[in-house]
């Protein structure tokens, strides 16, 4: 309620972002908030002009266990809806804020195909306070609750018997780089897969 209060900095960090990815020739998933996109429609343009893909973080950045059903569909539903018709092109994944799907609301994933959208990276497999769900495979999946959606899952790493986060995000923000590097480059080496890695606008 009080985001409009607040001097709003998307606008010069976005740009700075995509003339990043321009110049390592980088392209990459920008999950964007349907309020965001509503206030400033310019910068979800800009970053599918410059051929990113548009993907859905629901419109206010509620949390997503914290939603009934109906509130949940209302929310990602608007967001899907303001972000295609402001940037004209359909809108596919979605993200839930905080990594808020998890054992107790797998609905969220029937309610996601229902308002279209094809994928989701809103399982996080690891153990946290706020989120996670560290039996969820750690590997892109089609949830036995809900097959016709792909589930892409933040990248972790095995230590130790337990999976440790590798995607960036929080983690990026609060720990030295090395830890990001070492995790990226252990995931590389050992698993042959491409690694999902993320970060906010603020970072």
């Amino acid at each position: 309620a009080d985001w409009s209060n607040w001097p709003c900095r998307v606008e010069a960090n976005i740009e700075r972002i995509l003339a990043l990815f321009e110049r390592h020739r980088v392209k990459a998933t920008f999950f964007t908030l349907g309020w965001i996109a509503e206030r400033h429609p310019a910068v979800v343009r800009a970053i599918v002009a410059a051929g990113h893909e548009l993907a859905s973080h629901g419109y206010g950045h509620q949390r997503a266990s914290a939603l009934s059903r109906a509130e949940f569909h209302a929310d990602v539903a608007r967001a899907k809806g303001v972000l295609e018709d402001i940037a004209g092109v359909a809108v596919a994944g979605y993200r839930a804020p905080s990594f808020s799907i998890g054992r107790e609301n797998l609905w969220a994933l029937d309610v996601l195909a229902e308002t279209g959208h094809r994928y989701s990276s809103s399982i996080y497999p690891i153990a946290h306070d706020h989120y996670g769900m560290p039996e969820a495979p750690r590997h892109p999946y089609r949830p036995s609750a809900c097959p016709q959606l792909l589930e892409m899952p933040p990248t972790t790493v095995r230590w130790r018997g337990r999976n440790l986060p590798a995607a960036g995000g929080g983690y990026f923000r609060l720990l030295p780089y090395a830890a990001s590097r070492w995790l990226l480059a252990r995931f590389l080496r050992e698993e042959g897969r491409p690694a999902m890695f993320y970060f906010h606008p603020w970072e």
